[in-house]
Protein backbone atom coordinates (compact mmCIF):
# COMPACT_ATOMS: atom_id res chain seq x y z
CA UNK A 1 0.00 0.00 0.00
CA UNK A 2 1.10 3.85 -0.93
CA UNK A 3 2.46 5.68 1.86
CA UNK A 4 -0.07 8.05 3.22
CA UNK A 5 0.34 11.46 3.28
CA UNK A 6 -0.39 14.36 5.55
CA UNK A 7 -4.31 15.68 4.96
CA UNK A 8 -4.55 12.03 3.11
CA UNK A 9 -7.22 9.86 4.26
CA UNK A 10 -9.76 7.01 3.19
CA UNK A 11 -13.34 7.88 1.61
CA UNK A 12 -15.41 7.61 5.02
CA UNK A 13 -18.48 6.05 3.52
CA UNK A 14 -19.39 2.98 1.18
CA UNK A 15 -20.78 5.39 -1.26
CA UNK A 16 -17.57 7.57 -1.67
CA UNK A 17 -15.74 4.37 -2.50
CA UNK A 18 -18.32 2.92 -4.67
CA UNK A 19 -18.48 6.46 -6.63
CA UNK A 20 -14.32 6.48 -7.09
CA UNK A 21 -14.62 2.66 -7.95
CA UNK A 22 -17.02 3.71 -10.75
CA UNK A 23 -14.83 6.12 -11.92
CA UNK A 24 -11.70 4.03 -11.64
CA UNK A 25 -13.56 1.13 -14.00
CA UNK A 26 -14.61 3.92 -16.25
CA UNK A 27 -11.20 4.90 -17.36
CA UNK A 28 -9.38 1.63 -16.43
CA UNK A 29 -9.00 0.55 -19.95
CA UNK A 30 -7.35 3.95 -21.66
CA UNK A 31 -5.25 3.95 -18.28
CA UNK A 32 -4.11 0.58 -18.28
CA UNK A 33 -3.30 1.23 -22.13
CA UNK A 34 -0.91 4.33 -21.08
CA UNK A 35 0.94 1.79 -18.84
CA UNK A 36 1.76 -1.02 -21.32
CA UNK A 37 2.56 1.81 -24.00
CA UNK A 38 5.34 2.67 -21.48
CA UNK A 39 6.74 -0.45 -20.37
CA UNK A 40 9.68 -2.01 -22.12
CA UNK A 41 9.58 -5.38 -22.72
CA UNK A 42 12.77 -5.64 -20.67
CA UNK A 43 10.88 -4.22 -17.15
CA UNK A 44 7.57 -6.13 -18.51
CA UNK A 45 8.72 -9.37 -16.39
CA UNK A 46 9.12 -6.83 -13.02
CA UNK A 47 6.50 -4.36 -13.96
CA UNK A 48 3.14 -5.58 -14.07
CA UNK A 49 0.27 -2.68 -14.76
CA UNK A 50 -1.77 -4.35 -13.17
CA UNK A 51 0.09 -3.84 -9.92
CA UNK A 52 0.41 -0.42 -11.56
CA UNK A 53 -3.47 -0.04 -11.40
CA UNK A 54 -3.85 -1.91 -7.94
CA UNK A 55 -1.70 0.73 -6.64
CA UNK A 56 -3.19 3.92 -8.43
CA UNK A 57 -6.67 2.89 -6.77
CA UNK A 58 -5.00 2.82 -3.15
CA UNK A 59 -3.82 6.06 -3.97
CA UNK A 60 -7.05 7.48 -5.45
CA UNK A 61 -8.97 6.25 -2.32
CA UNK A 62 -6.10 8.31 -0.11
CA UNK A 63 -7.03 11.30 -1.69
CA UNK A 64 -10.79 10.79 -3.67
CA UNK A 65 -11.86 13.50 -0.88
CA UNK A 66 -9.46 16.41 -1.65
CA UNK A 67 -10.17 15.68 -5.88
CA UNK A 68 -9.96 19.24 -7.29
CA UNK A 69 -13.06 19.18 -9.13
CA UNK A 70 -11.67 21.72 -12.08
CA UNK A 71 -9.27 18.57 -13.09
CA UNK A 72 -11.48 16.06 -15.20
CA UNK A 73 -11.38 12.19 -13.39
CA UNK A 74 -9.35 10.91 -16.05
CA UNK A 75 -6.71 13.36 -15.72
CA UNK A 76 -6.63 12.95 -12.00
CA UNK A 77 -6.44 9.13 -11.80
CA UNK A 78 -4.00 9.83 -15.28
CA UNK A 79 -1.88 11.91 -13.29
CA UNK A 80 -1.86 9.68 -10.03
CA UNK A 81 -1.59 6.32 -12.15
CA UNK A 82 1.60 7.48 -14.38
CA UNK A 83 3.09 8.86 -10.74
CA UNK A 84 2.82 4.63 -9.11
CA UNK A 85 4.39 3.43 -12.74
CA UNK A 86 7.45 6.06 -12.36
CA UNK A 87 7.63 4.86 -8.69
CA UNK A 88 7.78 1.33 -10.00
CA UNK A 89 9.80 2.15 -12.46
CA UNK A 90 12.78 3.51 -10.40
CA UNK A 91 12.42 0.71 -8.07
CA UNK A 92 12.88 -1.74 -11.30
CA UNK A 93 15.75 0.02 -12.07
CA UNK A 94 17.32 1.12 -8.35
CA UNK A 95 20.81 -0.01 -9.38
CA UNK A 96 21.28 1.88 -12.70
CA UNK A 97 23.26 5.00 -12.37
CA UNK A 98 21.74 6.66 -15.24
CA UNK A 99 18.61 6.57 -14.35
CA UNK A 100 16.61 9.23 -16.18
CA UNK A 101 13.72 11.11 -14.04
CA UNK A 102 10.90 10.13 -16.87
CA UNK A 103 9.87 6.62 -18.19
CA UNK A 104 11.58 6.47 -21.44
CA UNK A 105 9.37 5.49 -24.31
CA UNK A 106 9.46 1.85 -25.80
CA UNK A 107 10.72 1.71 -29.24
CA UNK A 108 7.54 -0.08 -30.50
CA UNK A 109 5.33 2.62 -28.74
CA UNK A 110 6.94 5.65 -30.36
CA UNK A 111 7.10 4.03 -33.41
CA UNK A 112 3.47 4.09 -32.93
CA UNK A 113 3.23 7.12 -32.41
CA UNK A 114 5.14 8.68 -34.76
CA UNK A 115 3.24 6.49 -37.58
CA UNK A 116 0.04 8.06 -36.50
CA UNK A 117 1.59 11.35 -36.66
CA UNK A 118 3.30 11.25 -39.57
CA UNK A 119 0.44 10.03 -41.05
CA UNK A 120 0.47 7.82 -44.35
CA UNK A 121 3.54 9.06 -45.70
CA UNK A 122 4.86 6.25 -48.51
CA UNK A 123 3.22 4.62 -51.34
CA UNK A 124 2.85 0.63 -52.04
CA UNK A 125 5.23 1.60 -55.14
CA UNK A 126 8.06 2.61 -52.66
CA UNK A 127 10.60 0.47 -52.01
CA UNK A 128 10.68 1.13 -48.34
CA UNK A 129 9.57 -1.55 -46.36
CA UNK A 130 7.02 -1.27 -43.36
CA UNK A 131 9.65 -2.25 -41.15
CA UNK A 132 12.51 0.02 -42.05
CA UNK A 133 9.38 3.00 -42.20
CA UNK A 134 8.76 1.80 -38.38
CA UNK A 135 12.70 2.17 -37.45
CA UNK A 136 13.26 5.26 -39.19
CA UNK A 137 9.93 7.02 -37.04
CA UNK A 138 10.78 5.49 -33.89
CA UNK A 139 14.66 6.93 -34.37
CA UNK A 140 13.14 10.00 -34.95
CA UNK A 141 10.47 10.16 -32.23
CA UNK A 142 13.41 9.37 -29.95
CA UNK A 143 15.63 12.05 -30.95
CA UNK A 144 12.29 14.38 -29.31
CA UNK A 145 13.26 15.84 -26.03
CA UNK A 146 11.49 13.36 -23.37
CA UNK A 147 9.08 16.82 -22.78
CA UNK A 148 7.88 16.89 -26.21
CA UNK A 149 7.64 13.01 -26.31
CA UNK A 150 5.32 13.34 -23.59
CA UNK A 151 2.84 15.74 -24.81
CA UNK A 152 2.89 14.14 -28.22
CA UNK A 153 2.01 10.98 -26.18
CA UNK A 154 -0.78 12.67 -24.33
CA UNK A 155 -2.34 13.96 -26.99
CA UNK A 156 -2.46 11.22 -29.46
CA UNK A 157 -1.82 7.83 -27.68
CA UNK A 158 -3.25 8.70 -24.01
CA UNK A 159 -6.20 10.68 -25.34
CA UNK A 160 -5.50 13.81 -23.12
CA UNK A 161 -7.24 16.56 -24.12
CA UNK A 162 -5.66 20.36 -24.04
CA UNK A 163 -7.21 21.04 -20.71
CA UNK A 164 -6.26 17.69 -19.29
CA UNK A 165 -2.42 17.83 -20.32
CA UNK A 166 -1.68 20.85 -19.37
CA UNK A 167 -3.36 20.12 -15.80
CA UNK A 168 -1.55 17.06 -15.78
CA UNK A 169 1.91 18.54 -16.17
CA UNK A 170 0.60 21.47 -13.95
CA UNK A 171 0.93 24.23 -16.72
CA UNK A 172 -1.57 26.24 -18.68
CA UNK A 173 -3.77 25.16 -21.76
CA UNK A 174 -2.17 27.68 -23.96
CA UNK A 175 1.14 26.88 -22.64
CA UNK A 176 0.26 23.09 -23.34
CA UNK A 177 -0.62 23.70 -26.92
CA UNK A 178 2.19 25.83 -27.23
CA UNK A 179 4.63 22.89 -26.23
CA UNK A 180 2.74 20.24 -28.62
CA UNK A 181 2.78 22.68 -31.39
CA UNK A 182 6.66 22.84 -31.24
CA UNK A 183 7.20 19.15 -30.64
CA UNK A 184 5.48 18.87 -33.77
CA UNK A 185 7.94 21.32 -36.23
CA UNK A 186 10.58 19.26 -34.12
CA UNK A 187 9.39 16.17 -35.41
CA UNK A 188 8.37 17.30 -38.76
CA UNK A 189 12.26 18.62 -38.46
CA UNK A 190 13.55 15.57 -37.80
CA UNK A 191 11.32 13.52 -40.35
CA UNK A 192 12.59 15.74 -43.07
CA UNK A 193 16.13 14.57 -42.29
CA UNK A 194 15.26 11.08 -43.02
CA UNK A 195 12.71 11.73 -45.92
CA UNK A 196 13.34 15.07 -47.16
CA UNK A 197 11.28 14.61 -49.97
CA UNK A 198 8.17 14.01 -47.86
CA UNK A 199 6.49 17.24 -47.69
CA UNK A 200 2.98 16.13 -45.76
CA UNK A 201 2.63 17.57 -42.45
CA UNK A 202 2.42 15.75 -39.00
CA UNK A 203 -1.29 15.67 -38.28
CA UNK A 204 -2.61 17.09 -35.16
Amino acid sequence: MPDQRPGEKPPSSVSEIAALAKVFEAHRPRLTAMVQRRIAPALASRVDPEDILSDAFLRARLRWSKHDRAMSDYAWLYRITLDCLIDAWRSANAGDRSLQKEVPWPERSSAELGMGLVGSITSPSEALGRNELREKIAWAVQQLKPEDREILGMRHSDELSYQDAAAVLGISQDAAMQRYARALRRLRKLWNQIEPHDAEEPRS
